[in-house]
């Protein structure tokens, strides 16, 4: 029986997901961080605890979306060249929110990863694009 595109979709995304967990282990040992926390963050639930917004930070830094102070353009559009491919709609769309992000910084980490969190998923909204859960 062949595979519909939805259910192909929805491996991928299960597979995203899988990835995810195996990266955020060293974060979540780093941070302190629950098997909860992680999976807030993998159904990208805004963090609501101290714990889970630095958590959001380690993993941010860790793809260089960060640097602990302020938002990382390149960082930013190397993860997205990673989720997005060839896709040149995507991408140019990354580089306008990643544009109207790069004044984003904070000397508090923790608190910088939901700022830049906010930043991003607003540009997105602006250009009619929800993030996927």
């Amino acid at each position: 029986m062949a595979d519909t595109a939805d259910d192909s979709d929805q491996e991928k995304k299960e597979q995203a997901k899988e990835m995810v967990r195996g990266m955020a282990e060293e974060c979540k040992k780093q941070e302190g961080a629950t098997d909860d926390d992680v999976e807030a963050m993998i159904e990208d639930k805004t963090p609501e605890t101290q714990v889970q917004k630095c958590f959001l930070s380690c993993f941010q830094q860790q793809f260089q979306v960060s640097d602990g102070k302020k938002f990382n353009k390149e960082g930013f559009m190397q993860l997205c060249g990673m989720m997005f491919g060839d896709d040149e709609e995507k991408m140019k769309t990354a580089e306008e929110v990643a544009d109207e992000c790069s004044s984003v910084e904070n000397v508090d980490r923790c608190q910088l990863s939901v700022d830049i969190k906010d930043c991003v998923e607003k540009g997105l909204e602006k250009r009619g694009i929800k993030m996927e859960k």
